[in-house]
């Protein structure tokens, strides 16, 4: 038996933060953007009415893995001629903008936004699953 994917939904009036934890990566970016709605050491997580329905979609937005997504939008990437990259600290390496990717005997060609593992213990190397947010077995 195929066990589905966990998602969890937190709304307001305005707005509903759609959370799908397999795909977290723990950048910790909507954790830095808006730690009033997003704190991981509160039950829910999620403070739906923490911040105004608009700072939340913004924030929501910079997620890297689309862990995170607002119910009944479909972000698109803005189309610019410069790639973005941002190093997280203690997580991945996150590129915006696009990139081709040369690894092992194969190449390929990534549009939009891609993670990178840093610390070497992904199960989908070269790119981050969050594993660098889990223990380290001794």
């Amino acid at each position: 038996m195929v066990e589905e994917p966990v998602i969890k939904e937190y709304s307001s009036e305005e707005v509903t933060v759609v959370w799908e934890p397999a795909k977290c990566i723990h950048s910790g970016i909507c954790l830095r953007g808006l730690p009033k709605v997003f704190d991981l050491k509160s039950r829910p997580w999620v403070n739906i009415n923490g911040s105004d329905a608009k700072s939340i979609v913004e924030t929501v937005r910079e997620c890297p893995s689309k862990a995170l997504t607002i119910k009944g939008v479909r972000f698109k990437d803005t189309q610019t001629n410069e790639t973005d990259v941002t190093l997280i600290t203690g997580g991945p390496l996150i590129i915006k903008g696009g990139a081709t990717i040369h690894h092992r005997k194969k190449t390929e060609q990534v549009d939009g936004t891609v993670s990178f593992c840093r610390c070497g213990r992904s199960q989908k190397f070269p790119y981050c699953d969050g594993s660098h947010a889990k223990p380290k077995d001794k």
